[in-house]
């Protein structure tokens, strides 16, 4: 649809946060401009790249302005390339050192919309994306929408990683839902009400977010077809790196302490099942396959039975039968980062204190 018959979401600012993303940045942005809806505002913050990500961004809207009669105003660090009062406003920023939490606090508190949708680069935002996550925010002014994320992936450990990371649609309960801020739509006055983006946290960030959010009894809800598309780690060190620092993110913010127990305890009888089919007898091992069963039960449910949504991630034919042997270790692997991310996150430092650093722009 060309974009000067789209209706445009006049209370609606979008923002986003990037680092070093030269590779998919354009990809990301052709995403949302290809919305069904437009928002009225877009600002993005740039943390500092090396590469050229800015440049990338700056010339992608310069292009949709010229080419397009409704095309946006677009306001490079306040400079504005564009004075057309019809056209949708863009606003780029640098801030150096920038970690992520400040750079979105940074886009939100420039924003003049009521209604704040946020994703990251790394991402490819479903056409109907804008709309859908926006949806009813006027109607229920204690609501919170966040949306379905769905692996994006093409190598053999990318489908892996996702069999083991990714939940399908029919495993999420709304009870439990915590919308990731790659996918979320929340009012500026919510925000503000929490004190923003806690600074404290260079990961983790978002989760932070929706527990202060639950807690000043707001309602964060499901939205399934607001649907984005998040590519996996394309290898090992990238992902222990993300869950070692996902892990750390929760030992800083002191979330989720029950399920860190809980793995440590489970390595802790793993190890103690093996130790004994050494030291007393063999027949013990059955155990483990047990076990071993029960802890690969999501994955191979995902890869067996059904996965809903993120089928086209699913390794075909011949790969499943590797696919069922490199699951638990990839599961591992995975908790053995996070095990060694939460302990340091444990060691480190008591929140309170600023993060100044960007992350690597695809941990987002």
């Amino acid at each position: 649809m060309d974009d000067n018959k789209k209706k445009i979401l006049k209370d609606t600012t979008f923002i986003s946060t990037v680092y070093n993303e030269e590779g998919t940045v354009n990809r990301f942005l052709e995403s949302l401009q290809s919305q069904t809806v437009l928002p009225a505002e877009i600002i993005i913050v740039d943390g500092g790249s090396r590469d050229r990500t800015f440049s990338l961004m700056e010339r992608f809207f310069q292009k949709w302005a010229a080419e397009k009669t409704a095309g946006p105003r677009v306001y490079v660090d306040g400079v504005s390339h564009r004075a057309d009062p019809a056209g949708i406003r863009v606003e780029l920023l640098k801030k150096e050192g920038a970690g992520i939490s400040l750079g979105r606090n940074t886009a939100i508190g420039k924003a003049s919309g009521t209604f704040i949708s946020v994703s990251d680069a790394g991402c490819i935002l479903d056409p109907g994306w804008l709309e859908e996550i926006n949806r009813e925010m006027k109607e229920e002014p204690l609501a919170v929408n966040g949306g379905m994320n769905y692996s994006a992936c093409k190598s053999f450990l990318q489908k892996l990683a996702a069999l083991c990371i990714m939940p399908g649609v029919n495993e999420i309960r709304q009870e439990n839902f915590m919308p990731s801020s790659r996918n979320i739509c929340f009012r500026k006055s919510q925000w503000q009400s929490v004190g923003g983006y806690p600074q404290e946290l260079d990961y983790g960030e978002d989760m932070k977010f929706d527990f202060n959010l639950k807690k000043a009894g707001y309602e964060l809800r499901f939205r399934p077809g607001a649907a984005v598309y998040w590519e996996m780690r394309q290898d090992l060190s990238g992902i222990f790196r993300q869950f070692f620092r996902y892990a750390k993110g929760d030992a800083l913010g002191r979330m989720y302490p029950l399920r860190h127990i809980i793995r440590f305890l489970s390595g802790s009888v793993f190890v103690a099942v093996f130790l004994a089919g050494i030291l007393v007898s063999p027949w013990i091992f059955f155990t483990l396959v047990i076990l071993a069963v029960a802890y690969c039960f999501r994955p191979y449910y995902r890869l067996l039975v059904k996965w809903a949504g993120n089928e086209a991630c699913l390794p075909w034919g011949a790969a499943k039968l590797p696919a069922l042997i490199f699951i638990p270790l990839l599961l591992v692997y995975i908790d053995t980062a996070k095990v060694f991310g939460y302990l340091y996150g444990r060691a480190r430092k008591q929140p309170g204190q600023p993060f100044k650093n960007m992350p690597d722009g695809k941990d987002h």
